[in-house]
């Protein structure tokens, strides 16, 4: 009895027609497997209610099996059921004429349906590829899905409070000016990044106070060895000139610069580091230059500019253009670097300006082609667990060309140098707020050294908290300036802050 209510069962479920017409009645899945149990229980009822159950255990593993059994068909029902749904909605989805292109076999559908997905595909890639933003030590940054672009754009604004004056002194009436100034120091935008390659970099800032075009460069980083760099830009000649202003350990740099320096030029330059990790790890630098500066379009005779760098890392590796031990140098750093840079022009002294060819305190402005400039620099840095000093020691030889070979004051020779240092005491004395930097600093330049009495010296002292690196600090530095015999202090409040 039992096998014949199972095959009604069965049967029933096996018929599309009832599976159909049960999934139009019940709507769903579970409802259609509720009513399948209820038709079950109401023909098994009548036989179980009327015969009388001899061996009650037989009966039970009957009923158990036909279970199974019944289970497996019901399976089948709610997939089929799924389907039925599913072509359902597809009917009734409406088709529009004009969307939809019209085909003329079956076979072509697959087809067409593959391209579709791939072109919108390759849309949404397309549409993506200039999405990816973020932000960082470089700011705002904007990259490409491939990494063939990149651009960052970062901003950077240098406040200052001077008193009694701001600027470095090179006489005595400049001790005795009284010019109590608040000025935006520096107002800086810069872009940078990648085009077509990775190592295809570009560089550009652009000074707002001034203003001024400072920079504007491409550079071939692809080769750690060899790197090719073309453009406006610094020289790389000294580190307290190539790194930033606002990388610098004290507020400004020192009364060497701007005597000294080659500051900004147009030009090419290569450099590289080789044998890195080595005793013998070595950078070089070298460059050729137009030698007037980045204010002039064309040079002012057929003499160019020439400079090179040499620098042992002796401990540590290379270190990059940056004062002041934020890292923490685990391990000691320890970098020797030699300088050399010759050049005939109108010139006597740089400034990044509209007219960066300047002239020497006691020099007359300059004909085309008039001075010959020979000069040198050694250098020594050292880094380690957050303490970091440096030296710089330099001498600059200028030669009249218009004067008489045997004119004593043909050649002019000057001398100059700093030693500077810092300290996080933090790392000695707890208590002291871990990103609170002390540092001092000695500089002096001796305009001609066949005069006496003409030395101008600095001693500097500053405290600066670190925010968020350089990217962010607060500095104040008094300063004692002395001309000759005269002297008189400086005062300045600084906060430099890069966004």
């Amino acid at each position: 009895m039992l096998a014949l209510i199972e095959a009604v069962i069965i049967s029933f479920l096996d018929s599309e027609e009832n599976v159909q017409s049960m999934s139009k009645q019940f709507h769903s899945p579970p409802v259609s497997r509720v009513a399948i149990w209820g038709l079950s229980a109401l023909i098994l009822i009548g036989p179980v209610a009327a015969a009388e159950l001899k061996d009650p255990e037989l009966y039970k593993q009957e009923l158990l099996a036909i279970e199974k059994r019944l289970d497996a068909k019901l399976k089948e029902l709610d997939e089929k059921l799924e389907r039925l749904e599913k072509l359902e909605a597809t009917a009734a989805t409406p088709v529009m004429p004009d969307s939809v292109p019209q085909v003329k076999t079956e076979e072509t559908k697959p087809v067409q349906a593959a391209e579709k997905k791939e072109s919108v595909k390759t849309e949404a890639k397309s549409q993506d590829r200039f999405a990816n933003v973020s932000y960082g030590k470089n700011g705002f940054e904007f990259r490409t899905d491939n990494d063939k672009f990149s651009l960052a754009i970062q901003n950077r604004l240098q406040v200052r409070y001077a008193n009694p004056f701001d600027s470095d002194p090179r006489s005595v009436s400049d001790l005795e000016r009284d010019e109590s100034t608040f000025m935006i120091r520096r107002a800086r935008t810069k872009l940078k990044g990648h085009a077509y390659w990775p190592w295809l970099q570009y560089y550009l800032q652009y000074d707002w106070s001034q203003p001024v075009l400072r920079d504007l460069s491409l550079t071939m980083d692809k080769f750690k060895w060899a790197k090719l760099w073309v453009g406006r830009g610094k020289v790389f000649y000294n580190d307290e000139r190539v790194s930033s202003s606002g990388n610098q350990q004290l507020v400004n740099r020192s009364i060497v610069n701007d005597i000294f320096t080659v500051d900004r030029q147009q030009g090419v330059q290569l450099f590289g580091n080789l044998f890195p990790g080595s005793w013998h790890d070595i950078s070089y630098y070298t460059g050729v230059f137009t030698g007037l500066g980045v204010g002039e379009r064309n040079n002012d005779d057929d003499h160019m500019m020439y400079s090179g760098r040499l620098q042992w890392n002796a401990l540590g590796g290379e270190m990059p253009f940056s004062q002041s031990d934020i890292e923490f140098h685990q391990k000691p750093a320890l970098n020797f670097a030699f300088a050399a840079a010759t050049n005939r022009s109108r010139c006597t002294a740089f400034e990044t300006d509209s007219r960066s060819c300047r002239d020497l305190p006691g020099f007359n402005p300059g004909q085309d082609g008039q001075y010959r400039i020979n000069q040198m620099m050694e250098e020594v840095r050292f880094k380690w667990q957050g303490f970091s000093v440096q030296h710089e020691m330099h001498w600059k030889e200028v030669v009249d060309t218009l004067k008489n070979q045997g004119d004593p004051t043909r050649k002019t020779n000057l001398m100059g140098g700093l030693v500077q240092a810092g300290y996080f005491p933090h790392y000695i004395f707890p208590i002291i707020p871990k990103n609170l930097e002390l540092a001092g600093r000695y500089a002096f330049v001796d305009p001609n050294v066949n005069f006496n009495n003409d030395r101008q010296q600095e001693g500097s002292g500053v405290m600066t908290y670190f925010f968020n690196g350089h990217l962010n600090k607060v500095s104040f530095q008094v300063s004692h300036l002395t001309v000759g015999n005269k002297s008189n202090q400086r005062y300045w409040l600084q906060w430099d802050f890069s966004f």
